[in-house]
């Protein structure tokens, strides 16, 4: 049986809430991070190493934002999508998504509608991505659309609009490239001691060079390890925050119905997909959070029901 979004879509029009974008608080919570780092390098090396810092933090920065803003067309490609042309709809069931999706942007306060697509994939799942509000792609898996009745795909599909309407695509970037300077600040002096015991040393040289670049790569390991494990924990609270605005956008209740609804349902991420999975509506089960992109969805819907008493 197709799927109608019109009652579903009748009940979202109304006043915008229009949601404002937390990217300029993250922004502003970078700058002071990379201040405190600056001030830290120049009491610790006495400002010998000031000069540095831009350089480093370009790199920390330039990864995260390339990839970021290539996201969109990463996504169609690893995914195969197809984007629906709202010029020239497939069926009424396309159709309808793409008015249901519109509606639910319009009442989160997107000046533009995001870019919609359906993936070919047994996982009943969707994710959501793009640099900006105005260029952003939200996807819906096959399996998503064929298994979910409509008041939980109504309900995944705001989860997803709050996601961009928050900018938690740039805040992530923004916090990865934190981490990325970081690491890079702290593992730079190991390579110049790396660099200078291999071309001013004797013969044994080499030996040090390579006792050096065993040490830079362990602490290296050991500090992605620790800034994965901060950037999973802000990927957590970035989709609490998206199921308690999906919540007001749709109903509370829808939400904790589609959440329930994944609870069995186990996501399947191939290695092509992975950069897109913290921003997927469900993440991979780990057998602790700390390590997962995505809170159980137990805690999810607890998490609900309590802002709700």
């Amino acid at each position: 049986m197709e799927l109608d979004f019109t009652s579903m879509t009748e009940r979202i029009k109304g006043s915008s809430l229009n949601i404002k974008s937390g990217k300029w608080r993250a922004f502003g919570w970078f700058l002071l991070t990379n201040a405190m780092i600056l001030l830290s390098l120049a009491i610790i090396s006495s400002g010998a190493l000031i000069g540095l810092f831009p350089y480093v933090l370009l790199l920390g920065c330039a990864f995260p934002f390339i990839a970021l803003w290539f996201s969109r067309w990463r996504a169609k490609r690893s995914h195969s999508i197809h984007v629906i042309n709202v010029s020239d709809f497939r069926s009424e069931e396309e159709r309808s998504l793409y008015e249901l999706v519109e509606s639910i942007g319009r009442k989160a306060g997107l000046a533009q509608t995001p870019q919609i697509g359906v993936y070919d994939s047994e996982e009943v799942n969707a994710f959501a991505t793009g640099a900006t509000r105005n260029r952003s792609l939200v996807a819906f898996s096959s399996g998503l659309i064929d298994t979910l009745d409509e008041r939980a795909i109504a309900a995944v599909a705001a989860h997803e609009i709050a996601h961009i309407a928050n900018g938690d695509m740039v805040t992530l970037s923004l916090v990865q490239s934190v981490v990325n300077t970081i690491v890079l600040l702290c593992t730079l002096p190991l390579r110049v001691l790396g660099w200078l015991a291999f071309w001013l040393a004797d013969r044994n040289g080499e030996w040090v060079y390579g006792l050096i670049t065993a040490a830079r790569w362990l602490i290296t390991v050991f500090l992605v390890f620790l800034g994965s494990l901060a950037v999973k924990a802000f990927s957590r609270r970035r989709e609490f925050e998206a199921d308690r605005l999906a919540g007001e956008l749709i109903d509370r209740e829808a939400m904790v119905h589609a959440l329930d609804s994944l609870r069995s349902r186990a996501p399947i991420v191939l290695r092509s997909q992975k950069a897109f999975a913290a921003f997927r509506i469900n993440g991979e089960k780990r057998w602790l959070d700390l390590f997962s992109d995505h809170p159980s969805i137990e805690r999810r819907i607890a998490r609900l029901r309590q802002g709700a008493g």
